[in-house]
């Protein structure tokens, strides 16, 4: 099973369009995760919502409004508004107060935190990350002649690991599950990995050690990428500028699954 899978099963009640434009944002969802990007998760789910009602909308019959008039929030709950003698519990009240959770996070709570002791903005995308994967295979659950949950759930997990599926933290040591890559792919991977959190120097040179280089050649490797990340005294951080480069080589080694 793949995406296409998950394709092909939505498409049969949904609109292609707007089926599209769910696993695109769920795939980013799941990209911007893993990135540790909060505010980039809080900005996808926000967009899979609106594509999930759009796609709940056209599936019940209702038409769209203008783009400018278009409310996710409320046209969720006229949902339930819905005759329930036509239209399944799950498309008029079950995965519309799902979205509706995740969109209250996403308006009210996501990207407008303070800085503090607590990052709220990790806790919410924590909150939110798993809701989007069940809505997605409640969708797929709601497709599929036999509506199984378990296989839903498991498609759906499948899809997901399929999303950069090349990082791995054991302990808070770093890996990179790729062989045979230079010495600055990996010091770049690591720094992407990790994102928006910093990683030192040693620890950076030690992971990239880990990975086979010598140790020299990481210090080499690490000191030839100084563009890339900021430099806080030891403490490194990838920029815009960076994490376009380990972005575009994950595209290359077919991290979008």
């Amino acid at each position: 099973m793949s995406r296409d899978a998950v394709k092909a099963l939505l498409v049969t009640k949904f609109p292609t369009k707007h089926v599209d434009s769910c696993l695109k944002h769920f795939v980013a969802v799941q990209e911007k995760f893993a990135a540790r990007d909060w505010d980039g998760v809080a900005l996808k789910v926000g967009k899979f919502v609106e594509a999930v009602t759009k796609a709940l909308m056209i599936h019940c019959g209702k038409t769209l409004p203008a783009p400018r008039n278009f409310k996710a929030g409320a046209e969720l709950k006229a949902l339930e508004q819905l005759d329930k003698t036509l239209h399944s519990d799950t498309v008029r009240i079950v995965i519309p107060k799902a979205c509706i959770f995740a969109y209250e996070i996403v308006n009210n709570r996501g990207g407008r935190h303070d800085p503090g002791d607590i990052d709220a903005n990790a806790m919410d995308a924590t909150a939110i990350h798993p809701l989007v994967s069940w809505v997605l295979a409640e969708l797929v659950r709601y497709c599929s002649t036999a509506g199984n949950a378990d296989d839903a759930a498991a498609l759906i997990e499948e899809v997901t690991r399929k999303v950069y599926p090349y990082f791995e933290d054991i302990d808070g040591r770093a890996y990179v599950n790729v062989s045979n890559l230079s010495a600055p792919d990996y010091a770049l991977l690591l720094l992407y990995s990790v994102y928006p959190k910093r990683m030192t120097r040693r620890e950076l040179t030690e992971a990239v050690v880990r990975h086979g280089a010598t140790e020299a050649a990481a210090v080499m490797a690490i000191s030839r990428m100084r563009a890339l990340f900021d430099d806080d005294e030891g403490d490194l951080k990838l920029r815009g500028v960076g994490r376009q480069k380990a972005e575009e080589l994950l595209k290359e080694l077919g991290g979008e699954g």
